[in-house]
C-alpha cells in the first residue's frame, strides 16, 4: 500500500503566523480605542481645570461624555437644594435641552435615591423606567447606563446618564469609564458649588471679604490640583503633580501618599515629594497600633502639633536621626465607600501652628482627587489586562485550531503502524509521525517568534501541479473514513506566486468545513479545481453539502463565528480570509441551499 509523504516541518509555523498577526492588528485597534477613551477623560479633566462657567462646563461634560461612551445622548442631573427634584441638561444630535425630574421618578430618579449604578439593556422591560418622557418627546429609549454623583461624604449631588449605545449594549468597561467620568463631574459640581458659595457670601456680607479671598484661593488651588492630575499620563505623574501643588500651597518639608497593602497589612509609601521625600519614600506603617492606621480605618483626618509629641511619634514615620517632626496632618484618601490610603504632610514652614480645620477640609478635597486618579489608573490597568487576556485567548485558539491537521495525520500513521509487521515500514511510519511532531514543535516556536515580532509572508513561485499533488495526498488522509470523495481538476498547470504553506492551510480549513457540513448524511464530494480566468489563477473548493446557513450571512469570515458545530472554534474561514488578504487576492463565495458551497480564491500568476 502507498503512504502519503510528510508535510514540510515548517509548514505549520508559517501557517500560525497569520493568525497571530491578525490578533496583533486586533490588539492595536483595541489599544487605539482605549487611548481615545483616555484622551477623552483627560480632555474632560482639562476642561474642569480651565472652565469656570458652571453652565458651559456642564454642557461640555455631557457633550464629550456622549461621544466618549459611543451613545445617542447623555444627561447630567443636579439635585436641587431640597433634594426633591433634579434639573438637567441633556444632549442629542448637538442640541442641548433643559429638563426637570422628580427624585425617584424613572431610572435616573431611582439612582439618585438609592445611590447605585444601573445598567439596563432594554428600558421598556425595567419596571423603574418612566416611558412618559419618551411619549412626550417622541424619542425611543433602548439601553441605559446611569451613575450617581456623590460628594466626599457619600451624599448624592446628581446623576449622569447615557442612553442608547450605538453598538450593542453598555459593557462592564463602560460602567467603569462612566464611574471615572462621574467622579470628574462630581469634582466639577463640588468646585462650582464651593465657588458659588464664596461669591454669594461676598455679595451678602461685605465683612466676609477675608473669607471670600480664602475661599477663592481654595478654588484656585483645587483647579491647580485638577489641572496637574488631568494633564498627567500615568499614576506616578498624577500623584507627583498633585503633591507638588499641595506643597506650593502649604510650604512644608514633605508630603507622601501611602497606599494600603492588603498582603502586608500596612500602609506603604507610593510617592513622596519635598526635602523629606528621601526618608518619606521608605515609609511602611502598620495598620494596627499606629495613628496613620487609625486615620485609615476611621476615615477621619488628624492634625498634630509639637505639643502632641506622643501622637507625632504614633505616626510611626521613619524620621532620620537628628530630625524632628514638629507638625503633621494625616488625611484619609477615600472615594465613596473605598479607602485607598492616607495623605501625610509634615513640618509646615509658613505657619508654626501647623494645620487648621480649614486646611484639613481642603486637603480632604485634594485627597479625594488623588483617589479619583488611583481609581482611573486602576480601571485602565484592568482594561489593559482584560485586552491582553482576550488577545492571548484568541491566539491560543488559533494554535489549537491549527493542531488539528498534524494530529489527524499522526493518528492515521499511528493506526497504520499498529497494523504493520514489516520492520522497514514501521520505521518509515515512525519517521512520518516524528515529522508531524516536529511540525507541532515548529508551530510553538512560531508562536514564540511572533511574540518577538518575527513574522512575514514567504511568497515564491509555486507550480500548481506540484502544489495540488501534495495537497491531494494530505486531503485524502483528512477525508479517510468520512465517506467524502476527493475530485481534482487542474486545467491550469502553470505557476503562481504564493506562500505554499499558508495556502495549504487555507485549503485544509475549507476542506475540513466541507467534511463537517457533509458529515450528517455520511457521504459527499469535495472538488478542487484550478483554472485561469482574466489573468487570475482561480483555486475553487466545492462541496455538495447543505450550503451556508442564513444565520451566518454577513459574519461568515468573522473570528469565532460558528454555527451548528459541536466542537467548532469559528476560526477556519477567518483564517482563510486573512491568508487571502495577505496575498492581495480575492475570495468569492457561492452557496445554494441543499446543493452545496464553492469558495474561489483568485491569485496572480507567477
Amino acid at each position: 500500500m502507498s503512504h502519503p509523504p510528510t508535510i514540510v516541518d515548517d509548514e505549520v509555523s508559517a501557517l500560525s503566523r497569520e493568525a497571530l498577526e491578525a490578533e496583533v492588528r486586533s490588539l492595536r485597534e483595541q489599544a487605539r480605542l482605549t487611548n481615545r477613551k483616555l484622551r477623552g477623560i483627560q480632555e474632560i479633566g482639562q476642561l474642569l481645570a480651565s472652565e469656570q462657567n458652571h453652565d458651559r462646563m456642564l454642557a461640555e461634560i455631557i457633550k464629550r461624555t456622549t461621544a466618549l461612551m459611543g451613545a445617542d445622548r447623555a444627561t447630567l442631573f443636579i439635585l436641587s437644594d431640597d433634594h426633591k427634584t433634579m434639573w438637567s441638561k441633556s444632549t442629542h444630535g448637538g442640541e442641548i435641552k433643559t429638563i426637570e425630574l422628580q427624585v425617584g421618578q424613572g431610572i435616573a430618579g431611582w439612582v439618585a435615591r438609592y445611590k447605585r449604578q444601573v445598567n439596563v439593556k432594554d428600558a421598556y422591560k425595567d419596571a423603574r423606567f418612566d416611558a412618559e418622557v419618551d411619549r412626550a418627546s417622541g424619542y425611543r429609549t433602548k439601553s441605559i447606563l446611569c451613575q450617581p454623583l456623590q460628594d466626599m461624604q457619600g451624599n448624592t449631588i446628581g446623576v449622569i446618564q447615557v442612553l442608547n449605545k450605538h453598538e450593542g449594549y453598555f459593557t462592564t468597561a463602560d460602567e467603569q469609564l462612566l464611574r471615572a467620568i462621574g467622579g470628574q463631574a462630581s469634582v466639577c459640581i463640588l468646585n462650582s458649588h464651593l465657588y458659588i458659595d464664596v461669591v454669594t457670601k461676598n455679595i451678602d456680607l461685605l465683612d466676609t471679604q477675608l473669607k471670600l479671598e480664602e475661599r477663592t484661593d481654595e478654588v484656585e488651588l483645587l483647579f491647580r490640583v485638577e489641572r496637574a492630575a488631568a494633564l498627567a499620563m500615568s499614576q506616578e505623574q498624577a500623584l507627583g503633580g498633585v503633591l507638588d501643588a499641595t506643597l506650593a500651597e502649604y510650604p512644608s518639608d514633605g508630603a507622601v501618599v501611602l497606599l494600603h497593602d492588603a498582603r502586608r497589612q500596612a500602609l506603604v509609601a507610593e510617592h513622596a515629594v519635598g526635602t523629606a521625600a528621601e526618608w518619606l519614600s521608605g515609609a511602611r506603617i502598620a495598620l494596627e497600633g499606629t495613628l496613620a492606621g487609625e486615620v485609615f480605618g476611621a476615615r477621619t483626618a488628624r492634625c498634630l502639633r509639637q505639643s502632641d509629641q506622643q501622637l507625632l511619634d504614633g505616626l510611626d514615620l521613619p524620621v532620620p536621626a537628628g530630625l524632628q517632626l514638629r507638625t503633621a496632618v494625616c488625611v484619609p484618601i477615600t472615594h465613596n465607600e473605598d479607602t485607598f490610603g492616607v495623605l501625610i504632610v509634615v513640618n509646615r514652614r509658613d505657619d508654626p501652628r501647623g494645620f487648621e480645620d480649614r486646611d484639613v477640609r481642603i486637603l480632604g478635597v485634594i485627597a479625594s482627587r488623588i483617589a479619583l486618579s488611583l481609581m482611573l489608573a486602576r480601571a485602565m490597568d484592568e482594561e489593559r489586562k482584560a485586552e491582553r487576556l482576550a488577545a492571548i485567548g484568541k491566539t491560543l485558539s488559533g494554535v489549537v485550531h491549527d493542531l488539528k491537521t498534524p494530529l489527524t495525520i499522526i493518528s492515521g500513521y499511528a493506526r497504520a503502524l499498529a497494523r504493520e509487521d514489516d520492520a522497514d515500514k514501521r520505521q518509515e511510519y515512525r519517521a512520518l509521525i516524528k515529522g508531524q511532531i516536529d511540525s507541532i514543535t515548529a508551530m510553538i516556536q512560531e508562536l514564540l517568534r511572533f511574540s518577538r515580532g518575527e513574522s512575514q509572508l514567504l511568497a515564491r513561485k509555486v507550480w500548481v501541479k506540484d502544489f495540488v499533488a501534495e495537497l491531494a495526498v494530505a486531503l485524502r488522509e483528512e477525508f479517510g473514513g468520512s465517506g467524502v470523495e476527493l475530485v481534482i481538476e487542474t486545467p491550469y498547470r502553470g505557476a503562481v506566486k504564493m506562500d505554499a504553506q499558508k495556502m495549504r492551510r487555507a485549503a485544509f480549513n475549507l476542506a475540513r468545513n466541507a467534511k463537517e457540513a457533509m458529515s450528517e448524511r455520511g457521504h459527499g464530494t469535495f472538488t478542487v479545481k484550478v483554472d485561469k480566468v482574466d489573468e487570475r489563477v482561480r483555486f475553487s473548493f466545492s462541496d455538495d453539502g447543505p450550503g451556508i446557513p442564513a444565520e451566518m450571512e454577513g459574519r461568515l469570515f468573522d473570528s469565532f463565528a460558528t454555527h451548528g458545530k459541536k466542537n467548532g472554534t469559528g476560526l477556519g474561514l477567518a483564517i482563510v480570509k486573512r491568508i487571502v488578504d495577505e496575498h492581495e487576492g480575492t475570495l468569492d463565495l457561492t452557496s445554494i441551499p441543499g446543493r452545496g458551497t464553492t469558495f474561489t480564491i483568485g491569485l496572480a500568476p507567477a
